[in-house]
């Protein structure tokens, strides 16, 4: 059942609920399924989303699962908010290139996992990059950045990567 929620393969004639939905599978096993430092054990496991897209009942789907023996919280983040209490913040494709990268600067040096469905995203600085080519969902790691920030993934996630990206 886990692999099914990473790897949707096969045909998806979808529509963007279901996207949607296997996004929201996604971003929940990447917590489930990576470690933060130590100095974050204290920490709420909180999902952040910025507001370039409206996620609904798939995000209130997942508020309030267990983590580590803590609810997941989901925060949904406008300019201005602060993303450092984030252990994930997904930047959907939809936000605005100058918001993108404000966001990737406010968290670049903290413990918080980068996720988005934008083209080029690892290049941006991002951590994973979720692929949509019509056929599945995929996703690519940047595990050098990942691990320089004290993050460290399950090898299940880093198996059925699409690419990862290690140290040259």
């Amino acid at each position: 059942m886990l692999l099914w929620l990473f790897y949707a393969k096969g045909p998806l004639a979808a529509p963007s609920s279901e996207i949607q939905t296997l996004t929201v599978a996604f971003l929940y096993n990447f917590m489930k399924l990576s470690e933060w430092p130590v100095d974050m054990a204290n920490t709420d496991f909180t999902l952040c989303v910025t507001e370039g897209r409206p996620f609904g009942q798939e995000l209130d789907a997942i508020s309030g699962k267990e983590i580590q023996n803590k609810p997941l919280k989901i925060r949904r983040l406008v300019p201005g908010d602060n993303p450092r209490e984030c252990l994930l913040l997904f930047l959907p494709s939809e936000e605005k290139p100058i918001r993108m990268q404000e966001w990737l600067k406010a968290v670049e040096k903290l413990p918080v996992l980068t996720v988005s469905d934008l083209e080029g995203f690892l290049d941006q600085g991002g951590m994973i990059a979720l692929i949509n080519d019509d056929e599945h969902l995929q996703f690519d790691v940047n595990l050098e950045l990942v691990e320089r920030m004290g993050i460290k993934m399950s090898s299940q996630i880093l198996q059925i990567a699409n690419e990862v990206r290690r140290k040259q």
